[in-house]
Protein backbone atom coordinates (compact mmCIF):
# COMPACT_ATOMS: atom_id res chain seq x y z
CA UNK A 1 0.00 0.00 0.00
CA UNK A 2 2.85 2.21 0.91
CA UNK A 3 4.86 2.13 -2.37
CA UNK A 4 1.39 2.34 -4.43
CA UNK A 5 0.59 5.16 -2.78
CA UNK A 6 -3.06 3.76 -1.34
CA UNK A 7 -4.75 4.72 1.52
CA UNK A 8 -5.86 3.11 4.58
CA UNK A 9 -8.83 4.28 5.83
CA UNK A 10 -8.70 3.95 9.75
CA UNK A 11 -12.54 4.63 10.42
CA UNK A 12 -13.14 3.64 14.03
CA UNK A 13 -16.99 2.96 13.57
CA UNK A 14 -16.55 0.31 16.13
CA UNK A 15 -14.25 1.33 18.41
CA UNK A 16 -15.35 1.39 22.37
CA UNK A 17 -18.51 0.31 21.51
CA UNK A 18 -19.66 3.52 19.77
CA UNK A 19 -21.96 2.48 17.42
CA UNK A 20 -23.29 0.65 19.69
CA UNK A 21 -24.33 3.67 21.64
CA UNK A 22 -25.64 5.32 18.83
CA UNK A 23 -27.85 2.50 18.12
CA UNK A 24 -29.24 1.34 21.45
CA UNK A 25 -31.65 4.51 21.94
CA UNK A 26 -33.85 3.08 18.28
CA UNK A 27 -33.31 -0.54 18.37
CA UNK A 28 -34.16 -3.25 20.40
CA UNK A 29 -30.27 -5.37 21.41
CA UNK A 30 -30.87 -8.62 23.17
CA UNK A 31 -28.96 -8.58 26.66
CA UNK A 32 -27.08 -11.40 25.24
CA UNK A 33 -25.49 -10.03 22.69
CA UNK A 34 -24.96 -6.62 24.87
CA UNK A 35 -23.39 -8.76 27.51
CA UNK A 36 -21.02 -10.63 24.49
CA UNK A 37 -19.82 -7.55 23.53
CA UNK A 38 -18.87 -6.55 27.35
CA UNK A 39 -17.00 -8.89 27.84
CA UNK A 40 -14.58 -8.23 24.37
CA UNK A 41 -14.54 -4.77 24.42
CA UNK A 42 -11.18 -4.93 25.94
CA UNK A 43 -9.62 -6.67 23.63
CA UNK A 44 -11.44 -5.53 20.84
CA UNK A 45 -10.28 -2.01 21.68
CA UNK A 46 -6.75 -3.27 22.10
CA UNK A 47 -7.12 -4.82 18.61
CA UNK A 48 -7.53 -1.20 17.21
CA UNK A 49 -4.96 0.21 18.98
CA UNK A 50 -2.33 -2.08 17.35
CA UNK A 51 -3.83 -1.94 14.62
CA UNK A 52 -3.49 2.39 14.55
CA UNK A 53 0.22 1.86 15.72
CA UNK A 54 0.81 -0.57 13.20
CA UNK A 55 -0.94 1.40 10.38
CA UNK A 56 0.89 4.99 11.30
CA UNK A 57 4.26 2.98 11.70
CA UNK A 58 4.16 1.50 8.30
CA UNK A 59 4.17 5.17 6.12
CA UNK A 60 0.95 4.02 4.37
CA UNK A 61 -0.97 6.99 3.54
CA UNK A 62 -4.02 7.43 6.12
CA UNK A 63 -7.46 8.80 5.62
CA UNK A 64 -10.33 9.04 8.18
CA UNK A 65 -13.80 9.29 7.36
CA UNK A 66 -16.87 9.23 9.85
CA UNK A 67 -19.30 7.08 8.88
CA UNK A 68 -21.99 8.93 9.87
CA UNK A 69 -24.92 7.71 7.68
CA UNK A 70 -27.44 7.15 10.70
CA UNK A 71 -29.41 9.55 12.90
CA UNK A 72 -27.79 9.95 16.37
CA UNK A 73 -30.53 11.34 18.65
CA UNK A 74 -29.13 14.91 19.54
CA UNK A 75 -26.71 15.26 18.06
CA UNK A 76 -25.81 17.01 14.53
CA UNK A 77 -23.76 15.06 11.88
CA UNK A 78 -20.77 17.01 12.24
CA UNK A 79 -20.97 16.51 16.48
CA UNK A 80 -21.22 13.03 15.96
CA UNK A 81 -18.54 12.84 13.51
CA UNK A 82 -16.25 14.61 15.92
CA UNK A 83 -17.02 12.07 18.46
CA UNK A 84 -15.35 9.36 15.59
CA UNK A 85 -12.31 11.42 15.33
CA UNK A 86 -12.03 11.43 19.41
CA UNK A 87 -12.21 7.70 19.42
CA UNK A 88 -9.26 7.66 16.34
CA UNK A 89 -7.01 9.53 18.99
CA UNK A 90 -7.77 7.23 22.10
CA UNK A 91 -6.66 4.52 19.53
CA UNK A 92 -3.74 6.31 19.46
CA UNK A 93 -3.28 8.67 16.64
CA UNK A 94 -2.16 12.15 17.69
CA UNK A 95 -4.30 14.77 17.04
CA UNK A 96 -2.59 16.35 14.65
CA UNK A 97 -2.66 13.29 12.34
CA UNK A 98 -6.64 13.27 12.77
CA UNK A 99 -7.05 16.26 11.68
CA UNK A 100 -4.67 15.75 8.51
CA UNK A 101 -6.71 12.67 8.29
CA UNK A 102 -9.64 13.89 7.83
CA UNK A 103 -8.69 17.32 5.78
CA UNK A 104 -5.60 17.00 3.18
CA UNK A 105 -5.17 13.34 3.41
CA UNK A 106 -9.01 12.49 2.46
CA UNK A 107 -8.76 14.92 0.01
CA UNK A 108 -6.13 13.07 -1.51
CA UNK A 109 -8.13 9.73 -1.29
CA UNK A 110 -10.62 11.35 -2.85
CA UNK A 111 -8.86 12.72 -6.02
CA UNK A 112 -10.75 16.26 -4.99
CA UNK A 113 -6.80 17.89 -3.68
CA UNK A 114 -7.59 20.70 -6.44
CA UNK A 115 -11.02 21.56 -4.47
CA UNK A 116 -11.06 20.88 -0.57
CA UNK A 117 -8.53 19.74 2.12
CA UNK A 118 -6.18 23.23 2.48
CA UNK A 119 -7.07 26.20 2.94
CA UNK A 120 -6.00 28.23 -0.54
CA UNK A 121 -7.85 30.19 -3.09
CA UNK A 122 -9.71 28.83 -5.53
CA UNK A 123 -10.48 25.68 -3.23
CA UNK A 124 -14.31 25.54 -1.51
CA UNK A 125 -14.11 28.17 1.33
CA UNK A 126 -15.25 25.48 4.37
CA UNK A 127 -13.83 26.67 7.50
CA UNK A 128 -14.10 26.29 11.19
CA UNK A 129 -13.14 27.77 14.19
CA UNK A 130 -13.05 27.08 17.73
CA UNK A 131 -11.62 28.81 21.04
CA UNK A 132 -9.14 26.22 21.89
CA UNK A 133 -6.61 24.52 19.96
CA UNK A 134 -7.79 21.30 18.57
CA UNK A 135 -4.17 19.89 18.77
CA UNK A 136 -4.24 19.92 22.52
CA UNK A 137 -7.55 18.90 23.10
CA UNK A 138 -9.17 17.42 19.82
CA UNK A 139 -13.05 17.75 21.79
CA UNK A 140 -12.42 21.41 20.63
CA UNK A 141 -13.91 20.49 17.73
CA UNK A 142 -17.30 19.40 19.43
CA UNK A 143 -17.43 23.33 20.16
CA UNK A 144 -17.63 24.85 17.25
CA UNK A 145 -17.46 28.84 17.14
CA UNK A 146 -17.31 29.59 13.35
CA UNK A 147 -18.56 27.98 10.35
CA UNK A 148 -18.14 28.70 6.58
CA UNK A 149 -19.66 26.61 3.93
CA UNK A 150 -18.60 27.62 0.17
CA UNK A 151 -18.02 31.08 1.34
CA UNK A 152 -20.45 31.97 3.72
CA UNK A 153 -21.00 32.34 7.08
CA UNK A 154 -23.48 30.10 8.80
CA UNK A 155 -22.22 30.16 12.17
CA UNK A 156 -20.29 33.36 13.81
CA UNK A 157 -20.73 33.28 17.87
CA UNK A 158 -17.62 36.00 17.62
CA UNK A 159 -20.00 38.49 16.01
CA UNK A 160 -21.84 39.37 18.53
CA UNK A 161 -18.68 40.36 21.21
Amino acid sequence: MRTKGIFFDLTPTFYDDFYLKIAQPSIVISPAYLAARASSAARNRQRYDQLVERVLKSGVKVSTGSDMCWFWPGKTRGEASVTVFINLQKAGMPALDVLRAVTVNAAEMLGWSDRIGTIEPGKFADLVAVAGDPIADLSELERMRFVMKDGRVVRNDYAAR
